[in-house]
């Protein structure tokens, strides 16, 4: 019976944070994913150029004897396998960039979380895509909060940065 009063004592209180609106709602994501996407765009126009001129010396092969055109396939071989390579370099490291990125972002969002659970004394804090079923007048949308703070931090971390630079930059 003891037990029973202690935990109708402590109120139990449930909450919801729906992270991909907080994603598509962070100015650091967003900020990442252009980066990255100008990135894979500058590395696609690197590799097109890189295969403007394998296919110039492609035409040129195809022009002469076979005798005569030996080492140029033996160039084409080896810028062909420089392209391939360059492709799969440029790839994983978009990729790995992209990982580092999303598991900062994610650390901030979970700190952000904790402190604001803890602060709200919330028992239980969920991700909306887990959850099947809830009671919006009983449970509490942390969303917009969090992207908020998550943006600030942001901003204040920008703020930091840009008072470094040198005046006139």
């Amino acid at each position: 019976m003891i037990s029973a009063l202690a935990l109708s004592s402590y109120a139990v209180s449930f909450a919801y944070v729906n992270t991909e609106d907080v994603l598509q709602g962070s100015k650091e994501f967003k900020e990442c994913e252009r980066k990255a996407l100008t990135k894979r765009d500058l590395r696609t126009e690197e590799i097109a150029q890189m295969t403007a001129q394998l296919d110039k010396l492609e035409a040129q092969i195809t022009a002469l004897s076979a005798e005569k055109g030996a080492a140029l396939r033996e160039q084409y071989a080896k810028d062909f396998d420089r392209i391939e390579r360059f492709k799969e370099q440029a790839t994983e490291e978009i990729t790995a960039q992209h990982s580092h990125d999303m598991e900062r972002i994610a650390g901030k969002i979970r700190a952000i979380i904790e402190t604001i659970g803890a602060r709200d004394n919330v028992s239980l804090m969920l991700d909306l895509k887990a959850i099947l079923y809830l009671d919006k007048k009983v449970v509490k949308d942390y969303t917009k909060e969090v992207t908020n703070e998550l943006n600030r931090q942001y901003d204040e971390e920008l703020d930091r940065l840009r008072s470094k630079l040198p005046l006139g930059k």
